[in-house]
């Protein structure tokens, strides 16, 4: 591991104008209840459960994509936006072939520019027919700890232990294992995916409080986010040099499905890199670890940007 940017080489984030929300908190009973969630769906933390992450992400992808409830757009060759992502994908294809990179992510990109034309790419619209914060539920895990929080409290779903012979339920002193069989049982099923569309979409239209706080705390994370990754794509370019560098980050592109933000040349190899505010346990993009592919992953840490790849 080693540190590459200092906090003093850091544009200072702007705190004053946005804070971030404990949306656990807001819960006056079931607030730890709501952080033992958080924890577990918290990818790299001492608690966080691998499964339950990916049945999570599942899951939420097909609740706000499920055109009952929501608007869901699929770009396709004659969108203007598909075209632009689809330009992307080539140009991130084509920068690994030209420094003979990661053959794996090559051949995997190839499959998907001959797969999506007619496959398309689904995407959640507001009511202008504009991009979604909505699309980043299925990957914020506070969100995700929110809402299922609430859908828990609302719908009194801890009731099931106590028709298993348990005494009257505490939330907040479950242990973690039957967390996730609540939450596994009574949430996490295909039979429930428009049980909690409805719930959500009801919740989003009358509730102005879960409104603000839920897009408050996804717009926060983005608006975070894409600040810290423009300082490591300007600092990264002023060490390695304009053309070293190449971004791909933005809201839902086609290089999303990879992890990948951008790739940075360093001695003649592309390296994939994946940004984020903390260090991650296994970068989607990590999985393409290979002699031949040697991806990056960059965080920040107290007051240093930091950069690890995998052992």
């Amino acid at each position: 591991m080693k540190i590459i940017i200092t906090e003093s080489q850091l544009n200072t984030l702007n705190e004053s104008t946005r804070k971030k929300q404990d949306l656990c908190a807001t819960f006056s009973n079931g607030h730890f209840f709501c952080h033992k969630i958080e924890k577990m769906l918290k990818p790299g933390s001492l608690g966080s459960k691998k499964n339950l992450i990916n049945l999570s992400k599942n899951f939420f992808d097909r609740v706000v994509k499920n055109p009952k409830y929501f608007n869901v757009v699929i770009l396709t060759p004659e969108n203007e936006k598909y075209q632009e992502r689809m330009k992307v994908l080539e140009e991130f294809r084509d920068i690994l072939k030209k420094y003979k990179s990661c053959p794996e992510i090559v051949s995997d990109l190839n499959k998907d520019i001959q797969v999506l034309p007619k496959k398309g790419l689904q995407m959640v619209v507001d009511d202008k027919n504009q991009y979604s914060l909505l699309n980043r539920l299925d990957t914020h895990y506070s969100a995700k700890s929110y809402l299922l929080t609430k859908i828990i409290l609302d719908n009194n779903l801890e009731s099931f232990l106590e028709e298993k012979g348990e005494e009257k339920v505490n939330l907040n002193n479950l242990s973690d294992d039957k967390i996730i069989d609540l939450i596994t049982t009574h949430v996490f099923d295909d039979l429930y995916v428009d049980d909690v569309s409805e719930y959500l979409k009801n919740l989003l239209d009358n509730d102005e409080i879960f409104r603000n706080y839920l897009f408050g705390a996804l717009e926060y994370s983005r608006e975070v986010g894409n600040e810290i990754e423009q300082d490591f794509f300007n600092r990264l370019r002023n060490k390695y040099g304009e053309n070293k560098v190449f971004e791909f980050s933005g809201d839902f592109g086609f290089v999303d499905n990879f992890g990948v933000d951008g790739v940075v040349v360093i001695n003649d190899i592309a390296h994939p890199i994946q940004i984020s505010s903390q260090k991650k346990a296994n970068p989607k993009v990590f999985s393409y670890s290979s002699q031949y592919c040697k991806p990056l992953g960059y965080y920040k840490q107290g007051n240093n940007l930091m950069t690890y790849e995998r052992f």
